[in-house]
């Protein structure tokens, strides 16, 4: 009979469903009333002042105007996001692991980390969604394989998904592309995937549009948001010599911006000045769609390499690292860590305890070039389903997911800002711990008793692949 854990080991495993919420919690106490950067402050000004605009979705505004009571108690949306995110790490974390010490401590280490505390402070819709997407995967990886019926937990999870994924414009295409991955990768095996994502794709559709609607707006997603990818490479490529446009190509350029304003060195590796510029018309935008996509691909055409180098520069977070040479990180952030000025009285209750909290932060933002590399996580999560055999059927669907997420960024990103890639990087940087925990405590094993460990790594081989319960 296999010796009980120890004590501590028992408690810490007994405290797990509280553990990710208690430090989410911290964090919130340490920085309260939260983090404010520049997006959330526009977003709490439509909240409260209106109007709303799609650029930030409109659902997300909405969202804000309910929970903040009209921006009244704008502390309630940040204690809500990091405690939202934090549980829906551990529920991921519970479908997809096997109860223990290792999965207890990867949560609570994972969550303390400013990459689910500092992120879920901020008034950012990039943890809103990113809780949504990992509890539609917990209930994939739940009910891998299994005919039984769905639980009432697993409807109300993926209820909550709906709400949440809206928050993000890519949220939508993420659902899309998953399932297509999933269709592909399992055929009619993964028939329960197709529709868990497809019922929660037209769950994501209906609340937007009846967000969109509300709002009074004519899209769901601004003209020049969907393109502003197609700008930035534009504007990056034209600030190489030997590339000049057609007149053609200047015809539907100069409908939107002068000649002299769209060569933008910045659009290389951030945001387009191109947006800011004196000659700028961004009510061009939407009619011109079509030429301004055109005039991208005929660029393209004629420069192949250039376009291709261009554009994978620019979301160079998004790719392996180093295989397009390392971008300049002074001009993309990662997390947030400050208040900054506004009208809403927003400034931290314990300047000293906030300070202290923020060094994380910090750390975390100077090494982005890993902690923020979405690829590198996403290889890491493919690589754990194939060594761990008997947690690859609850894996695959993280795979899947955060797979369709990164390409959606590689194709379409504005800007290579590793919070995009927030879902990949949790379930990565968790599974790192957890298998890291579970080679320590098998080493452990080993050495107290060769034998044991021989049975249980056999066992362990031959053990078929079952889905591992959420507590």
């Amino acid at each position: 009979m296999p010796a009980p854990h120890p004590p501590t080991r028992s408690r810490i495993v007994a405290a797990e469903p509280w553990l990710a919420l208690g430090v989410a919690l911290l964090w919130w106490l340490a920085m309260y009333p939260g983090l404010f950067g520049e997006d959330s402050l526009i977003t709490l000004t439509e909240a409260r002042d209106g109007p709303i605009n799609a650029w930030f979705t409109a659902w997300w505004v909405i969202v804000i105007d309910t929970v903040t009571i009209n921006t009244r108690a704008i502390p309630l949306l940040t204690l809500a996001g990091v405690l939202v995110l934090a549980w829906s790490t551990r529920q991921w974390a519970a479908a997809t692991f096997p109860a223990g010490p290792a999965r207890a401590w990867a949560v609570m280490l994972v969550c303390a980390t400013p990459l689910v505390g500092a992120l879920g402070i901020q008034v950012r819709h990039d943890a809103w969604m990113t809780a949504g997407l990992l509890l539609c995967v917990a209930v994939m990886a739940r009910t891998e394989g299994r005919l039984e019926r769905f639980r009432a937990a697993d409807y109300a999870q993926l209820v909550l998904a709906v709400l949440l994924i809206p928050t993000r414009h890519n949220g939508l295409v993420t659902l899309i592309l998953a399932a297509v991955g999933s269709w592909w990768a399992f055929g009619r095996a993964g028939i329960r995937h197709l529709a868990v994502l497809a019922a929660v794709a037209i769950g994501v559709v209906s609340v937007t549009q009846l967000a969109t609607r509300s709002a009074g707006l004519p899209h769901s997603i601004d003209p020049a948001q969907a393109v502003e990818w197609v700008m930035a490479d534009v504007s990056c490529l034209l600030t190489q010599d030997g590339v000049v446009p057609t007149v053609g190509e200047w015809t539907a350029l100069e409908t939107i911006a002068s000649r002299a304003d769209w060569p933008q060195a910045r659009a290389c590796n951030f945001v387009s000045p191109l947006f800011i510029a004196p000659t700028f018309r961004i009510a061009q935008v939407e009619p011109n769609v079509g030429a301004l996509v055109r005039t991208w691909l005929t660029l393209g055409l004629r420069h192949p390499i250039r376009m291709t180098l261009v554009h994978l520069r620019r979301v160079s977070l998004f790719l392996p690292p180093f295989i397009v040479g390392v971008q300049d990180q002074n001009y993309t952030p990662f997390i947030h860590s400050t208040i900054l000025p506004n009208d809403f009285g927003l400034a931290w209750a314990f300047p000293g305890l906030a300070n202290l909290a923020r060094q994380p932060a910090r750390a975390w933002n100077a090494l982005r070039l890993v902690l923020a590399n979405s690829a590198l996580w996403l290889v890491l999560i493919a690589l754990a389903a194939w060594r761990l055999r008997a947690l690859r059927h609850q894996l695959l669907p993280t795979l899947v997911v955060a797979a369709a997420l990164n390409v959606g960024l590689v194709a379409t990103a504005p800007i290579s800002e590793g919070r995009y890639g927030l879902f990949i990087l949790i379930c990565g940087q968790v599974t790192l711990v957890y298998w890291r925990l579970e080679c320590r405590q098998a080493r452990g094993v080993s050495r107290a008793s060769p034998a044991i460990h021989g049975a249980v790594m056999a066992v362990s081989e031959d053990v078929p692949d079952t889905p591992a319960r959420a507590l």
